[in-house]
């Protein structure tokens, strides 16, 4: 593992033009593609970064779209914090833990367990990250002032979704982790080390807690919820 202090021989390219400080992250999409049809719809240019995902330059912000897991969230995040961006929110959808965790609910992420192999190349020390308090604190303003109720939780953060076994499930119960995600941590770290803000909303899409895989996915009230709780991000400013 690197040193704390120790310089990079590879850094971050910034994104020419790029003049953008707030960027919201939809790691995912529900099937019908509502999150992208709507970015479509409000951006003023669209980005096609291969592999990567895509992203979408809105009126005062930008999107990262469609970038799953730990490494490429980090690996795009990381050109667009080389490039002006201080905020990051993360909208995506986990699995619950716990029973205190449904399907269709929206949960603020007050810590971050990782279990991905990202995190520990920028803190090597440290386990457990935090969202930024103020924006985490606004996020849950704006939630309320729009009468949308949420929970808050933790979350653990893996490379490995099909090795989510028992013996797995019942240690994270342990450590009271009720949801598992594949990127949270992994943006935490990143917003630590270098010094930017970073929160995420997340909905319950699968839960696995009874020992059993129950899924969403193809439930039309996830597409509500979608609507309800994500969407509004694009336009709406959510940070001062």
């Amino acid at each position: 593992m690197p040193k704390l202090n120790e310089k990079a021989i590879v850094k971050p390219e910034p994104w020419k033009g790029f003049d953008r400080k707030d960027v919201v992250y939809f790691p995912f999409d529900s099937p019908s593609r509502i999150i992208q049809k709507t970015l479509k719809k409000s951006s003023l240019k669209e980005i096609d970064i291969g592999f990567l995902g895509r992203l979408y330059l809105l009126k005062n912000k930008a999107a990262l779209y469609h970038s799953m897991s730990a490494p490429l969230a980090v690996l795009c995040l990381e050109s667009l914090i080389a490039s002006g961006a201080k905020r990051i929110l993360l909208l995506g959808f986990c699995g619950s833990l716990h029973p205190s965790y449904k399907i269709l609910d929206a949960v603020s992420i007050s810590r971050a367990l990782s279990e991905e192999g990202t995190s520990r190349h920028y803190l090597p020390q440290q386990r457990f990250f935090h969202p930024s308090p103020t924006l985490k604190n606004g996020i849950g303003d704006i939630l309320r002032q729009a009468s949308l109720p949420f929970l808050r939780g933790s979350v653990v953060s893996t490379d490995a979704p099909y090795r989510e076994t028992e013996s797995w499930l019942k240690k994270m119960q342990k450590r009271k982790i009720g949801l598992v995600d594949m990127e949270t941590s992994a943006v935490f770290a990143l917003a630590k080390f270098r010094r930017i803000e970073a929160a995420a909303l997340l909905v319950v899409s699968d839960e696995l807690w009874d020992k059993t895989w129950k899924k969403a996915f193809s439930q039309p009230e996830l597409e509500k919820k979608i609507k309800k709780y994500f969407l509004p991000f694009i336009n709406k400013t959510w940070a001062e």
